[in-house]
This record gives C-alpha cells, structure tokens and sequence, in this order.
C-alpha cells in the first residue's frame, strides 16, 4: 500500500519529464538581455507577425509546422519556444512538433497579446519598395 502511495503522489503531484512547460514572459525577456534567447517560433499568419513580432523569431504558420520542420534544419533536442496571438495555435504547434519528435518546446506564457499589453518590444516588418 506504501508503494501505491508513493506512485500515486509521483502522478499527481511531480511534473512527467514530458509535460509541457510554459516560459514566463519575464524569463524570456531576461534571457533575450542576456543574449541568450532560445529560438522563437512565431506561428501566426505572416501578415500578423509583419505587424509585430519578438525579435528573431521565426514565422511559420501553425498549418505549415509539419511540412516545414525539416526544411528548416532546428536539431530536435533545441530549446523552441512557440507562440501566436493567444496560445491556442501555439498549442497545436506545440503537440505537432512533440509528435515529431522535438523534445524541449515551450509555450510563451500569455503569448503575443500579453507580451504587448505589457509594453514590451516587437519588432515590425515593413514592405520594400
């Protein structure tokens, strides 16, 4: 009965080295200070990451992860950090590239509209002429 215990405790209560973990948007602004930002992944449309986006981030669309993940050369054990407008593709982002195996993927915490409802940096893309 002990043994159960301890199992169960170890289910509900510790975090599985395969759960997903969100990366607070304070974490992430320290590390990009400190030049040590991992590699973003913005998953929104591109007419959305041109009117702003954190700086060095990648703009794949969350229905193009799959098709182009390997293009892209990212080692599957790399630190990714993913984010859209509000979480939710980023999310589907998330599970597509588990799926395929990418072992270290990140949820920006509140994603794009709680990093510019605090006042933080993005960065614009704007048209050449």
């Amino acid at each position: 009965m002990t043994s159960l215990r301890v199992s169960l405790l170890a289910v509900f209560l510790l975090p599985a080295a395969g759960w997903a973990q969100d990366l607070s948007r304070d974490a992430l602004a320290a590390r990009m200070a400190a030049h040590e930002t991992p590699l973003l992944l913005d998953v929104r449309t591109p007419a959305e990451y041109r009117e702003g986006h954190l700086a060095g981030a990648l703009n794949v669309p969350v229905d193009e992860v799959a098709a182009r993940h390997g293009v892209l050369g990212i080692p599957h054990d790399r630190e990714l950090v993913v984010y859209c407008k509000t979480g939710k593709r980023a999310a589907r982002a998330r599970e597509t590239l588990q799926s395929l195996g990418y072992t270290h993927v990140e949820l920006l915490d509140g994603s794009a509209n709680a990093w510019r409802a605090e006042g933080r940096p993005l960065v614009q893309e704007h048209p050449s002429p």
